[in-house]
């Protein structure tokens, strides 16, 4: 009698995937930037002498060379050459920003995205913001006040609070990515301060995040931000 294979799953195969020459080269440039081989402001060896390298033709130099100046690795300088860039959050950031550029009608995920890092974003600023970074704060939160007693939105003020926390982390790449998921629900945070019961509401939420930061109590500022944003949400 034949086995019953019934109920046995065969295993997926999946095509293999032919990698060109151009990319191959490509990664192993860059592999050697990782690794220190090639540093920052260093230029590549010639053309030729890579192709020689290689042992590729030195049309497989130019195409790896350009994908690697598009992936900001490399900049070709005007009289010749090609060097190794320094490399930048804006680098890091930058394929970030550009997906969720094309998710920008995505409100509800875009404020979940916030609700996954602010919290903890104030949360490390309760930890490590310098006597400096409460200044700035507090500061902010002032004006703010004074923007909505005089019956403005104070909107302004709250984007610039929320940008004085994260960079109160001393974690650059944390600030660019906020400044990402910011810009992109910039529409939405004006609308919601034209109402004068939403900018009061707003300032209260950031008060007692402040006071916990001021604290450094960074259960309390973790749980204020939470409570703050989900009350932009409900509104949103």
């Amino acid at each position: 009698m034949e086995p019953n294979n019934m109920g046995t799953a065969k295993p997926a195969i999946e095509p293999i995937r032919r990698v060109k020459l151009y990319e191959e080269v490509a990664a192993r440039i860059r592999d050697l930037i990782a690794e220190g081989e090639l540093r920052p402001g260093q230029a590549l060896p010639s053309e030729r002498k890579l192709a020689e390298q290689f042992k590729v033709g030195r049309a497989v130099i130019r195409e790896a060379i350009r994908q690697l100046e598009v992936s900001g690795l490399v900049e070709s300088r005007h009289g010749g050459g090609n060097y190794v860039r320094e490399i930048t959050v804006e680098h890091l950031v930058a394929p970030i920003a550009s997906v969720l550029n094309g998710m920008s009608h995505l409100r509800e995920e875009l404020m979940d995205a916030r609700l996954f890092f602010e919290p903890q974003i104030a949360r490390a600023a309760a930890a490590h913001a310098t006597p400096e970074d409460l200044r700035l704060l507090e500061d902010v939160i002032r004006r703010q006040e004074e923007r909505v007693d005089n019956g403005h939105s104070g909107a302004e003020e709250d984007a610039e609070f929320h940008d004085l926390l994260a960079r109160a982390t001393n974690n650059t790449v944390v600030e660019r990515v906020m400044e990402v998921i910011d810009g992109l629900l910039e529409d939405s945070h004006a609308r919601l301060f034209r109402s004068v019961q939403r900018s009061r509401i707003s300032l209260e939420g950031n008060r007692r995040i402040l006071e916990a930061v001021l604290r450094h109590d960074q259960e309390a500022a973790q749980q204020a931000m939470v409570e703050h944003l989900e009350d932009i949400a409900r509104d949103l």
